[in-house]
């Protein structure tokens, strides 16, 4: 993306706040026009007119108040200038964040199959931050810094043309020095962006795995691995701040290098007497308002750089299309009783390979199926297709005659109810977790959905039943309570179509029982996918689909399977007979 194109999205956002923005300009000008009227005052009124000429007193005084008063109108200026400027910024910045987050809701799940968590965060936290401190410490006064450099020429064009074409010489070699020095500082203020986000999801791992990584007795292995990857980065901020530090004493250098010359020429115009004293003071006034402003428009584009690199990471994940599009004319689903149709069902997740070969599969309304196989023949995959979290390479998928593709995305998914293999809990009470597939439930719907889960008397015996705090990920629960928790939560949702992958496959045998108790009534009346590797918990499927090689081996009741001596006799015989 262009840098000019990611100007001007980056601007887009600040226009809902142009009034903020206008105001903040107002006050700008204001702290710019007495910055400009101070080296007049001094050089013009104080020096020529009242020291050498006049030597007036009551002037003096005059001019003593006045300048007093010209620094109280700019503090106030200054104040609305930056606290202005600094709302619309923040604001910006929180715009930014909610529409990336936002955006990040849409898309599909083979956008965060193919991330890394940290990388994901690291773009709405580091980038974003990025951006707002440009705005906030650098380009907040840019617009000031350069209506100042504008004011100054004039002023000194006024003053002695002659003495000013020493600052229209200096002007193009400093221009010419940032502009080499920008494009540098932006490259590497990518790659420091991009190892952050590294960074983050080395961090990101660590944390979640913590148990695996002290079990295993690997905490020197993620030392060092964190250590050498936050070496890189600190490798490649050095190299930036080498650039940013050379930059602006160079830019000092180069200034001073024609202060002297002005003061050597100045100083020769004084003594021909076709330069006043006041005049060359103030001239050098305007010229000590002219340095520090160059060197800080040479440091905004140095930052700026930074700041559109880390734009163009955000703009990169609003611009990423959602692999699964609702139709614009998409209607609603209405309550479905449960039918489903595949038809040649074809699925990869990318070129590679294929996971999902000609599957063809009608169940009817209250039946329960059960996915079995070898792990990676596409089981998760083929469950994952029926809510539309991705969409098949080929083939069609309906229920009750419905085309999903051509149905409401919320419309299909608040009538399918799915029990994962890993419960995803949020941080948050038993409560609010529970309500997470009914925000509007109340708290009797909610008690009642944890009985009929087996999770009720467990809750009540917790010091603050109900109201426990779960923690992050659920982490103060054991296993099995999450899992009748994800029970409950789909026992409130009440759905007709239901999904249970591998819902009973990490808890011990007591939890199992009242588990599947709670599977037993969740499932009653319900058209049901059972995905599991125990094939104890499969029996009473009405079908059991033999999957391998990403297609359909075998369908059939378990008595019809095991008489006909298939893969699935073989995977039930090494579980069971082969023990």
């Amino acid at each position: 993306m262009s840098a000019t194109r990611t100007t001007y999205r980056l601007f887009r956002y600040f226009r809902a706040y142009w009034g903020y923005l206008a105001f903040g300009i107002v006050c700008t000008v204001i702290t710019t026009l007495v910055t400009l009227a101070v080296p007049w005052v001094v050089g013009k009124d104080l020096i020529d007119s009242v020291i050498l000429e006049g030597k007036d007193l009551s002037l003096l005084n005059l001019i003593a108040i006045g300048l007093f008063v010209l620094f109280v109108i700019k503090g106030f200026a200054s104040f609305g200038q930056m606290y202005l400027i600094s709302r619309v910024t923040y604001s910006v910045a929180a715009d930014l964040r909610s529409s990336a987050y936002e955006h990040l809701q849409r898309l599909s799940l083979s956008f965060y199959k193919k991330r890394r968590t940290g990388e994901i965060m690291s773009r709405l936290t580091n980038d974003v931050d990025v951006i707002q401190n440009a705005f906030i410490n650098e380009m907040s006064n840019f617009f000031g810094n350069f209506l100042l450099l504008i004011g100054v020429l004039a002023f000194i064009f006024y003053i002695h043309w002659q003495l000013s074409l020493f600052v229209l010489i200096l002007i193009p070699v400093l221009s010419f020095t940032v502009s080499k020095f920008s494009l540098l500082i932006r490259k590497s203020s990518s790659s420091i962006q991009g190892k952050m986000a590294d960074i983050s999801s080395i961090l990101q791992e660590t944390i979640v795995g913590v148990e695996v990584i002290k079990s295993f007795t690997s905490e020197k292995r993620e030392i060092e691995r964190f250590r050498e990857e936050n070496i890189k980065n600190l490798t490649l901020s050095l190299k930036r701040s080498r650039m940013l530090a050379l930059l602006t004493p160079l830019i000092e250098i180069l200034s001073l290098a024609g202060l002297i010359s002005i003061l050597w020429y100045g100083g020769r115009e004084v003594i021909r007497g076709a330069l006043t004293m006041g005049e060359l003071v103030a001239f050098l006034g305007y010229i000590g308002l002219v340095i520090h402003p160059l060197s800080q428009v040479s440091r905004v584009f140095g930052v700026y750089q930074q700041a559109l690199a880390s734009a163009e990471r955000v703009f990169e994940i609003l611009d990423t299309e959602p692999e699964v599009k609702e139709l614009l004319k998409a209607k609603e689903l209405p309550p479905v009783k449960g039918h489903i149709q595949l038809r040649d069902v074809c699925f990869a997740y990318d070129e590679n390979g294929i996971i999902l070969e000609n599957i063809n599969l009608e169940v009817n309304p209250g039946e329960r199926i059960a996915l079995v196989g070898p792990s990676g023949v596409g089981k998760t995959t083929l469950v994952s297709l029926i809510p539309r979290f991705y969409d098949p390479t080929s083939g069609s998928i309906s229920i009750d005659g419905y085309s999903i593709r051509e149905v409401k995305l919320s419309s299909l998914r608040k009538q399918i109810g799915i029990v994962p293999q890993e419960t995803v809990l949020f941080s948050g009470s038993i409560r609010d977790n529970i309500a997470y597939s009914k925000i509007e439930a109340t708290d009797e719907e909610i008690v009642e959905a944890a009985k009929r889960a087996n999770a009720h008397n467990f809750i009540v015996a917790l010091d603050k039943g109900y109201d426990t705090q779960v923690g992050e990920r659920g982490v103060k629960l054991s296993v099995g309570q999450k899992q009748r928790i994800a029970i409950a939560r789909a026992v409130l949702m009440d759905p007709r179509i239901l999904i249970l992958d591998e819902a009973t496959s990490a808890v011990d045998t007591q939890s199992e029982i009242l588990i599947r108790e709670a599977l037993d009534v969740l499932m009653k009346d319900k058209t049901t996918f059972i995905i599991a590797h125990r094939l104890s918990t499969i029996q009473g499927a009405n079908r059991i689909v033999v999957l391998d090689g990403g297609k359909v081996k075998e369908i059939g009741s378990h008595e019809e399977l095991l008489n006909q001596g298939g893969l699935y006799a073989r995977l039930y015989n090494m579980q069971f007979e082969g023990r």
